[in-house]
């Protein structure tokens, strides 16, 4: 598993250091570079596998698009510096350095450090959800008609009912990850009962269209053990759809794989964000590396509630707050503790505290 990312003269970074756990966690009020950190792995991924032989910084590709190289150099970096990424693995590390070229959209590789390694994040078995995915629909394309190799659930989890359909009877690697209200070892009905913690028990059907490329997708409900008739995605709750991709891919995702989500709690009740939380806890136990940019402090909850009942370790999860002094350019990283009841050894200002400051005001 990758433990650290150092950032230099990217975007909003200047030098910094990330530490890497199984869960790793991206807080703080909007542009202050959570979403950065993650567009920094989506950029070296991407760069590394779309290579074709030579090495450059892709800034514009199939996991993310950012621009030009003006749009991604530090604003304070001098001429001669270079925008760096360091990542490490174990013992082991790789730096990449590219060379700022004003107006590019690739930029050439300076040095690398290191040989390639065998890098999760460069490895086949990765999912990463942005924040816009893909709202409610009658029909989902199929992965053939647009397949991003790179990312089988797509960006925006675009196909994420075609694998559903391709997979529904395919079994969970990890066993603790099995529902204990489905007994049933299987994608399709570990996936409903997981959705049934985020509101009511659906059942998913899936009609595919291989001659139009097409899947469509439907789901009914058990109320007080009766199934209800079938609904379209466009006549239930938005959360439901919008969720769904989330619960697929962290089923899917082998240990050892890499899954990142931006703001999985979008779109929830409090209820289900508190779900999600321990629910991406439980998926980064398993073995898996999960990435999460989130401003909710249920889920934040969740993941707290799951340390102190044992369903991850404490050590296994970092919780990284993104801020910036008023005036300064460069983002800086802080790093509350979770110890084993799921309390913080420290709260920053602007941590999750706004209910807090909300309740003072009132009272």
């Amino acid at each position: 598993m990758m433990d650290l990312l150092r950032i230099r003269n990217f975007k909003c970074f200047e030098d910094v250091e990330v530490g890497i756990k199984p869960l790793t966690v991206l807080s703080g009020i909007n542009g202050m570079g959570k979403s950065s950190f993650m567009q920094a792995l989506l950029l070296l991924r991407q760069s590394v596998l779309e290579s074709d032989g030579i090495l450059q910084a892709r800034l514009n590709g199939s996991l993310i698009s950012l621009g030009f190289a003006d749009d991604v150099l530090y604003e304070n970096a001098q001429d001669d510096e270079h925008i760096a990424f360091t990542l490490s693995e174990a013992v082991d590390s790789i730096i990449y350095q590219f060379d700022y070229v004003k107006g590019a959209r690739l930029l050439p590789l300076v040095e690398k450090v290191n040989q390639p390694l065998q890098l999760s994040l460069f490895g086949d078995d990765f999912y990463y959800l942005k924040a816009e995915r893909i709202g409610p629909r009658t029909a989902f394309n199929s992965l053939d008609t647009g397949s991003n190799r790179f990312n089988p659930i797509g960006n925006a989890g675009e196909y994420c009912a075609w694998l559903l359909a391709s997979h529904e009877r395919k079994p969970i690697g990890c066993k603790s990850l099995l529902h204990e209200s489905e007994p049933l070892n299987e994608l399709r009905s570990q996936v409903e009962t997981w959705l049934s913690e985020i509101g009511q028990t659906p059942r998913i059907h899936l009609d595919e269209y291989s001659s139009m490329d097409r899947v469509s997708m439907q789901f009914s409900f058990m109320r007080d053990g009766i199934p209800s008739g079938n609904y379209r995605p466009t006549n239930v709750g938005f959360g439901l759809t919008y969720t769904l991709p989330i619960f697929v891919a962290a089923l899917l995702v082998k240990p050892g794989g890499v899954l990142m989500i931006e703001n999985p709690e979008a779109h929830l009740h409090p209820k289900g964000q508190l779900a999600m939380g321990r629910f991406l806890a439980l998926v980064a136990d398993c073995g898996v590396q999960v990435f999460v940019e989130t401003h909710s402090d249920h889920l934040l909850n969740g993941i707290r509630i799951a340390a102190k009942h044992g369903l991850i370790k404490p050590d296994d999860v970092a919780l990284h707050f993104f801020s910036r002094e008023t005036g300064d350019q460069s983002t800086t990283v802080v790093t509350p503790k979770l110890d084993k009841n799921g309390r913080l050894d420290r709260w920053p200002e602007g941590f999750f505290d706004e209910w807090e400051n909300g309740l003072a005001e009132l009272l």
